[in-house]
């Protein structure tokens, strides 16, 4: 029973992982959908700019180490979720 919960709490790091990154795919196209240059610049900035490395560790916490879930073998490892867990909070 305890594997199954965790399992599905899994499931939903996963779903919450995807729409995450799906909202910062969406900033990313509103910004350069819009024209607006400072909201461009600002986007890409963010990515390539002095704290490029900060934002990329919330993406990678954030959007990557969730999608791990995919595999049953590791969505039923509880070291993985902690693992996981940990990079979740850091992100």
């Amino acid at each position: 029973m305890k594997i199954l919960h965790l399992e599905r709490m899994n499931k939903i790091i996963l779903v919450t992982g995807m729409l995450v990154g799906y909202a910062y795919g969406m900033e990313f196209f509103m910004a350069w959908y819009s024209g607006y240059e400072y909201e461009s610049f600002a986007f890409i900035n963010r990515a390539v700019g002095p704290y490029a490395w900060a934002y990329w560790i919330m993406i990678s916490c954030n959007v990557i180490v969730p999608q791990l879930f995919w595999s049953k073998t590791l969505r039923t490892s509880v070291p993985v979720l902690f693992i996981a867990s940990i990079f979740a909070n850091v992100g």
